[in-house]
Formats: structure tokens, C-alpha cells, sequence
């Protein structure tokens, strides 16, 4: 859910603000997706055991999530969905990798 607050709220942020138009800026976007996933991997690393896979997990339904609501317009390819989910688990770990890593430099 954290990934997905941060990510819906910086897509309102950046529409509201006039800063990505809807006919372009589609990288700022994909950027704010990754950096929404890497945030739900961080928080599911702090709340968890093993902030890896935790991280990786809390990514992959965010991914799971965006893919769903994706499906709905005809204009989202399948491998397009296939990589995000890829890249989920890869930035999702990595967050939980950061909260792990924080963890033991705080202590």
C-alpha cells in the first residue's frame, strides 16, 4: 500500500501542477512508478524479518496492482506488463536491501 500512496500521490502532484502533461512526459512517470516501488519495498524492509524478500514481495503487488489496472486500456502491451512486474521484484528487494542496510548502520 506505502508504494502505491507514493506513487498515486506524485502522479496527482505532478498532473496538478501542470509539471507532466497527459500527451507526454511518460519517462517522469515510469521514473515516479520505479521510485513508488523501491518506497513499498523500503517500508514492507522495515516492518519485516527478512526485508528482502518482504521488499520484493511488497513490490511485486504494487506491480500486481498497476498491471490490473492496466489491463483495462487497450494500449498497455503485455510485455509491458511482463517487464514491470520483472523490474518490481528487482527495485522491491532493493528497498528492502536499503531498510536492511539502515537497520544495521543505526544500531
Amino acid at each position: 500500500m506505502a508504494g502505491l500512496v507514493v506513487g498515486l500521490l506524485a502522479f496527482i502532484l505532478l498532473g496538478v501542477s501542470g509539471l507532466v502533461a497527459p500527451d507526454r512526459g511518460e519517462m517522469i512517470l515510469l521514473f515516479v512508478q520505479f521510485l513508488s516501488l523501491v518506497a513499498a519495498g523500503y517500508v514492507a524492509g522495515r516492518l519485516s524479518d527478512s526485508p528482502e524478500v518482504h521488499g520484493g514481495l511488497a513490490a511485486l503487488l504494487s506491480a500486481f496492482v498497476s498491471g490490473l489496472i492496466s489491463l483495462t486500456s487497450t494500449q498497455v502491451p503485455l510485455a509491458g506488463i511482463i517487464t514491470l512486474t520483472l523490474v518490481a521484484a528487482v527495485l522491491g528487494s532493493a528497498g528492502g536491501v536499503l531498510a536492511r542496510w539502515q537497520r544495521t548502520n543505526s544500531q
